[in-house]
């Protein structure tokens, strides 16, 4: 009896098709967006497939030298140190949140190291290259004047894609630019738009015979259809090809936005609610600023120049 007792008390070993499909169903549950849907389908979609191929066929089968080993072909493909990393944050969810259901004993994923990411300096654009993307701009034309007024408002803002693809005409503040976005995770927030974008805004506006608020404010070449996320993304690495400025996309507008407000004094707490942080972990990597920075930050404050100076 006691030994049947302890048999019905160990937890339950599912199939690896059944466990995804029940991990994807939680996510589902807890409302998560589409787009952290589509990177649990693609990473554990690839990694059970893996894991099929080396003859596992549950969850319990799994053990860190499989993770490792995975890892390890991962790098092989030549995949960036990026995506790598994005796969093994895929794992770890998916591996904690069956030990949390009484799947697995222990997470195989505690016993394995995640992989490390090359340290960057994010890459900001420079004061020439905006200027050279706003004058690539025909500003005469529809088009010309939504991908200036576009510009402006990434440069402006530091909107995440999809938070700029889903403003509504309304949604800004036409006196004092403060805006309210669906964030990161569905959560409201606000953001600004200064005078110098809202004015590029109106113009654009100014195209289209009929305009009520909760129209899309981007469109597209019939001057009524959303611009899309994906649509948007496009028109800004299209500008960039036209005004050669390369890399150029919504996230180096995002980068820019948070060197530029550093750089000109902004403290890390109104940067981070401006930029939609739940903390100020990810805004620490702009604080490694270019050696620009750092050249003009020593030139202005060192103690030995300085102390010359005065004497």
């Amino acid at each position: 009896m006691l030994d049947t007792l302890t048999l019905r008390a160990q937890p339950v070993a599912s199939t690896l098709d059944a466990s995804y499909s029940a991990f994807i169903l939680s996510r589902q549950a807890m409302r998560c967006t589409p787009k952290t849907l589509e990177h649990y389908s693609y990473t554990l979609g690839a990694f059970t497939d893996w894991l099929k191929g080396q003859g596992v066929q549950d969850v319990a089968g799994i053990t860190a030298n499989h993770i490792r080993a995975y890892l390890v072909s991962l790098q092989h493909r030549g995949l960036k140190d990026t995506t790598q990393h994005a796969h093994a944050r895929g794992i770890r969810v998916w591996l904690n949140w069956l030990e949390a259901e009484g799947d697995l004993d222990v997470s195989p994923m505690k016993r394995v190291a995640m992989p490390r990411l090359e340290a960057r300096v994010p890459a900001p654009f420079s004061p020439e290259e905006v200027r050279r993307l706003l004058g690539a701009c025909e500003r005469k034309t529809a088009i010309g004047a939504r991908d200036y007024a576009l510009a402006l408002v990434l440069l402006d803002t530091g909107l995440r894609l999809a938070e700029c693809a889903s403003l509504q005409v309304g949604d800004i503040d036409p006196r004092t630019g403060l805006a309210t976005v669906m964030g990161k995770g569905q959560k409201m927030r606000q953001a600004v738009v200064g005078a110098r974008a809202r004015g590029a805004i109106l113009r654009m506006l100014g195209f289209r015979r009929e305009v009520k608020n909760g129209d899309p404010l981007w469109f597209t070449q019939d001057l009524r259809s959303r611009l899309t996320a994906e649509g948007l993304r496009l028109a800004i690495v299209r500008l960039g090809h036209k005004a050669r400025v390369t890399p150029c996309g919504p996230h180096r507008f995002r980068r820019t936005f948070a060197l530029w407000c550093l750089r000109d004094g902004m403290d890390l707490h109104s940067l981070r609610l401006l930029m939609g942080h739940s903390d100020l972990t990810v805004l620490t990597r702009y604080l490694a600023l270019a050696g620009e920075d750092l050249e003009r930050a020593h030139a202005a404050h060192s103690p030995a120049d300085r102390l010359l100076e005065r004497g």
